[in-house]
């Protein structure tokens, strides 16, 4: 997300994960040679595995595959996924696997050389994100169901060890829910749980993984998180408010600082979204941090050193997901609620103002740059549509049918910190 599951109403089940079974563990271990899958695959693709970006079908429960240097579009590459809505995609730092976690609990790997599924394990009820290791060793998945983090064997895919998120509330013990999971430097893991109102800092440098540290936040449900791309700073927002929780992972001994998102100048008016941020939400750019706000027409700029309210900055709907260029110079961000989710609004980074808006078609979910910032890969999910945006002229260069995409991930994300 960068997202969010709080407004699909979903109950957390105190219950243990279910075990693979043995026909479950040897599907993820064994790579088969001739599948009936694979046998009926479509041709390789003819780009390298550095130009291809595999694409959420959110209702084939499918991943298609975009071919960058030949812009072309395989639908439906890879199949029987499970529910694929919020999935997120992690890859392997060597580019040997990809791997998927879907909101029916289940972990698929995928070959990134081949272009198919190379196993898969059900890892819980309900997975909402996953993040892998810097040494490539480990894959963790965030649980709404039964709550907490699961971490598995990249390549073998077997369970090493479930970390519930046990929590007592009112009293009561019960679990939590667990989200935003990122890799973090030093071969660690760092996620959030909801209701538990915690941050974690998970150490998989040296024997199992564990819980080295629980912060507490000061603010109730947090939803959403993210880590700048230089790994030092861990950020969470919370639903129903105007603060940010803030971690400096370099120091996390000095404890979470919430930041304000109110503007001290103007009000701006609320309004109920259509849904809720992406997962990974907000920019870095340059000495800024981009935060979208729900049911506000506006984004707020954040200092990156010190955290302190810079602006804010008007847009033409209720923003949803911004994304960085590259270079640094830009922000573009997409919106929720018709008619604006069919625009991508382009924010100069220097002057913090709107330059450009650029319509690609009806409910963008996701967008991302390719890695020198020259294009920009556009999801619209309402108009069945993935795009390909010059990044110079700001002009739609290419347009494939998709089947209600969603996510959009290149294999790039595997040379980044939290991606």
């Amino acid at each position: 997300m960068r997202a969010w599951a709080l407004a699909l109403g979903l109950s957390v089940a105190a219950c243990q994960a279910p075990t693979p079974s043995p026909a479950v563990a040897a599907s993820a271990t064994a790579e088969p040679a001739a599948s009936a899958s694979a046998a009926a695959a479509p041709s390789p693709l003819p780009g390298g595995v550095g130009s291809r970006v595999f694409v959420v079908e959110r209702e084939t429960e499918s991943l298609g595959v975009y071919d960058l240097s030949t812009k072309t579009y395989q639908a439906s590459r890879i199949t029987g996924l499970g529910n694929m809505r919020h999935a997120t995609m992690a890859f392997s730092p060597d580019l040997r696997w990809g791997y998927v976690a879907t909101r029916s609990g289940k972990l698929s790997r995928i070959d990134l050389g081949k272009v198919e599924r190379a196993g898969d394990v059900e890892v819980s009820k309900n997975s909402i994100d996953i993040a892998i290791s810097q040494d490539g060793r480990y894959v963790a998945t965030a649980e709404y169901q039964p709550g907490g983090i699961t971490i598995l064997d990249a390549q073998s895919l077997a369970v090493v060890t479930r970390l519930p998120a046990e929590i007592e509330k009112n009293g009561q013990k019960t679990t939590s829910r667990a989200t935003g999971v990122v890799d973090a430097p030093g071969n660690r893991f760092v996620c959030v749980l909801i209701e538990g109102a915690e941050i974690w800092i998970i150490d998989a440098s040296q024997g199992e993984p564990k819980v080295e540290r629980k912060l507490k936040t000061s603010t109730d449900e947090p939803y959403d998180a993210m880590i700048t791309p230089d790994g030092r700073w861990y950020v969470v927002g919370h639903m129903g408010s105007e603060h940010v929780s803030v971690v400096d992972l370099q120091n996390p001994d000095r404890g979470v600082k919430e930041i304000s998102l109110r503007d001290p100048k103007k009000k701006f008016d609320k309004g109920a979204p259509v849904k809720l941020p992406h997962m990974a939400s907000w920019a870095v750019a340059g000495d800024s941090v981009f935060v979208p706000l729900v049911g506000e027409p506006r984004m707020v700029v954040l200092d990156r050193a010190t955290w302190a309210f810079k602006r804010s900055v008007p847009v033409r709907g209720h923003p949803v997901y911004s994304v960085a260029s590259p270079t640094g110079r830009e922000v573009w961000v997409s919106f929720s609620g018709e008619p604006h989710d069919a625009f991508v609004e382009v924010i100069d980074a220097a002057t913090l103002e709107v330059k450009k808006s650029i319509e690609v078609g009806g409910r963008i979910y996701h967008l991302d740059f390719t890695p020198r910032g020259s294009h920009v890969v556009v999801s619209a999910n309402k108009a069945n549509r993935l795009a390909l945006v010059d990044a110079t002229t700001y002009t739609v260069v290419d347009r494939e049918t998709v089947n209600s995409p969603s996510g959009v991930f290149g294999v790039w994300r595997a040379f980044k910190i939290g991606l």
